[in-house]
């Protein structure tokens, strides 16, 4: 199934539609799998973009559109709006409005939020009975819906902050590590030159991106510095639940698009121990206590220089951050409480 999923995912992008999109419905409904189960729900395939929650004996569905539709999809989503005991909602975690105005973005990449707009999400919306989201700002582009608020779901993070330990609490290699895409490289290079000063004034620091070439154009690989392409879904999931960081970055630009964006990257940092540091988007600003599970900044070099370097020169004050931003994770992206959001969507009967 997942060799079928990679090949037909790569032929929507060859011919210019939006791929699967794997990763939300990881984050906010596969992930809760086992909370779902435990309230009598089972998750299902329904379509390529597309799935369903259903109550155990029949008793009612919900069938999700998960970011994209398909011209098949929107033919089984057509039969199924006449059945009973059938609801159909609309998961969405970008505001694709804000990013098809966005001119930072590839110009290949803005044509397949154009395609979907215009010749999918058309006949989906008169289809729709509900809107989920992860930001207001998505909600309210479609208002007239009725709107569920819905983060994505915590990692699994782990308490464990051995990667802290080291004699006198300064370890040799201070690891920061900013998971961004190739996507956000302007984000990114906004803040560079201050990463790159704090590189400089303290040898401990390494630095690791998902940039890839974009990456080694903002700040040269060396030996404090390691830039990774993109990954696919699967293996970037692997991937970092083996990583551990202390420090982790998240220097995207107040701005419409990021403003309608997630606080995944609050979870992600959880998971691989770190004390993240935040641009005061919408997301970040609505999770992160200033000062206790991250730090807010201006997205200025400056301010980024100065926080690394000063996050570096107190380890400690570090770890403990990175400790309350776990516990944090795990209360926001409480399984148990989401999968209570999705239950109260499913039909009964």
């Amino acid at each position: 199934m997942l060799v079928w999923d990679f090949l037909r995912s790569a032929y929507d992008h060859a011919l210019g539609r939006p791929k699967t999109a794997f990763p939300t419905r990881y984050h906010y409904i596969e992930i809760l799998q086992d909370a779902l189960k435990a309230r009598g729900l089972t998750i299902r395939r329904f379509g390529q973009h597309c799935l369903t929650l259903s109550r155990d004996g029949g008793q009612g569905r919900l069938i999700i559109a998960v970011r994209y539709t398909n011209d098949r999809d929107l033919t089984l989503l057509n039969r199924a709006a006449r059945q009973t005991g059938t609801r159909i909602a609309y998961l969405l975690d970008d505001d694709l409005w804000a990013m098809l105005e966005d001119q930072k973005l590839k110009p290949d990449y803005r044509a397949r939020l154009q395609h979907f707009l215009d010749r999918h999400y058309a006949r989906l919306r008169p289809l729709l009975q509900e809107v989920i989201a992860p930001s207001p700002q998505i909600l309210a582009r479609m208002a007239e819906l009725p709107g569920t608020y819905l983060p994505p779901a915590h990692l699994f993070p782990g308490g464990n902050l051995s990667h802290f330990d080291a004699p006198e609490d300064a370890p040799e290699q201070i690891r920061i590590v900013f998971l961004g895409t190739s996507t956000h490289g302007a984000d990114f290079g906004r803040i560079a030159p201050g990463i790159a000063a704090a590189l400089k004034a303290d040898p401990r620091l390494h630095l690791t991106t998902l940039q890839g070439k974009r990456g080694g154009e903002l700040l040269p690989e060396g030996p404090q510095v390691t830039h990774h392409g993109d990954m696919f879904f699967a293996p970037f999931q692997k991937w970092l639940a083996r990583q551990r960081f202390h420090i982790a970055l998240a220097p995207y630009q107040v701005n419409p698009v990021n403003n309608g964006r997630s606080n995944l990257k609050f979870h992600q940092h959880a998971l691989v121990g770190a004390a993240g540091l935040y641009t005061a988007t919408e997301p970040f600003e609505a999770c992160v206590k200033d000062g206790q599970n991250g730090l807010i900044l201006p997205h200025a070099p400056e301010a980024w220089q100065q926080a690394i370097l000063t996050l570096a020169a107190d380890m400690q004050r570090t770890r403990g951050m990175a400790g309350q931003g776990i516990s944090d994770s795990l209360s926001i992206g409480s399984h148990e409480q989401l999968a209570g959001l999705w239950d109260g969507l499913v039909p009964r009967g």
